[in-house]
């Protein structure tokens, strides 16, 4: 067979959770979702080392070993916030994904069929070190993972057959975003947007180029939202932590109360959990604003953007198969 220059449609992208990180995933039978997109950057840090005698680097050295794959995809199914949350646990119909102080690290296999000699990279000791989940008017709810990973192995043989997604993409018509438990109506929301950091931070020691671990510091939900303005008390009286009439010594020292829980719901047909009928809970808790933007124009539909973050989240999947159990 010739050797090929080929693009994306040649490619493919699986991944498995690690039993220990750092260690080869046994199998990859898991997929992000539809649509998936992925660009793997490496470094090996080169260092040039000058002298006296010679204007020219006289050597080169390789220093520690880096690298980092991006990961876009269209949202289709809630496996991988086991990778951003660290822990999954099943009770039939649902599975539920909740914090821990380490997360779950995971392999990734990306390989493109290219002729006599393709291209079969697999990431090794991959980690989350951010999530940012996208819902906009008119548009698919879209993905992006950044993720850090210890090594890799490259190889020409054995592409394999990529694991096909087989949950249907959601579209922003099949979200809601509401307060305190789907009970309070939050409007006409035309975007939301959820960033969860897990701040890693890569650890490296003598004796390796490679790194010893991503060490999780500090855990952020980041949020950011696009409401049609139609009443005060939605999100500017949250933003000031006070209803309204609002006086100026109101805000002289401000430390607001705990605000209610913000949830955001994709559902797929009656979202039971059975096939095709796929429900994603995003679950908030203690929501505080910090920026309110209220833009007036007479060619514009008055909207009101509002950022701010959570202090402490959760996920929710309805479904029947049990994601605890696959590797």
């Amino acid at each position: 067979m010739a050797q090929n220059y080929t693009a994306g449609w040649a490619s493919y992208v699986n991944y498995g959770y690690e039993t220990t990180y750092g260690t080869v995933a046994a199998t990859f039978p898991r997929t992000f979702g539809n649509g998936v997109k992925i660009t793997h950057t490496r470094r090996n840090n080169m260092e040039r080392v000058y002298g006296l005698n010679n204007r020219n680097a006289t050597v080169n050295v390789a220093k520690r070993y880096e690298g980092t794959a991006s990961v876009e995809f269209v949202l289709s199914n809630a496996s991988f916030f086991r990778g951003i949350m660290g822990t999954v646990s099943y009770l039939s119909p649902s599975n539920t994904y909740a914090e821990s102080n380490t997360i779950s690290s995971f392999s990734l296999i990306s390989a493109t069929e290219m002729g006599t000699n393709d291209e079969v990279a697999t990431l090794i000791g991959c980690k989350v070190n951010s999530a940012t989940l996208t819902a906009s008017e008119n548009e698919v709810v879209r993905v992006r993972l950044e993720c850090p990973y210890k090594t890799e192995t490259l190889t020409t043989t054995g592409i394999g057959t990529a694991v096909a997604e087989t949950y249907a993409p959601y579209s922003f018509a099949q979200g809601i975003v509401e307060y305190t438990g789907g009970a309070g109506s939050i409007g006409v929301v035309t975007s939301f947007e959820l960033t969860i950091n897990n701040n890693l931070s890569g650890l490296w020691g003598l004796n390796s180029r490679y790194k010893a671990n991503d060490v999780e510091l500090r855990r952020e939900y980041n949020i950011r939202m696009t409401v049609a303005f139609n009443n005060v008390a939605t999100l500017l009286e949250k933003f000031f932590g006070h209803a309204a009439p609002i006086v100026a010594t109101d805000l002289a020292q401000l430390n607001p109360a705990a605000q209610a829980t913000v949830v955001l719901t994709f559902t797929q047909g009656t979202g039971d959990g059975s096939a095709g009928n796929e429900k994603i809970v995003v679950t908030l808790t203690n929501v505080y604003f910090d920026e309110d933007t209220l833009p007036k124009s007479i060619d514009e539909v008055t909207k009101e953007d509002v950022t701010g973050w959570s202090l402490s989240g959760g996920v929710v999947w309805s479904n029947t198969v049990d994601d605890s159990t696959l590797p």
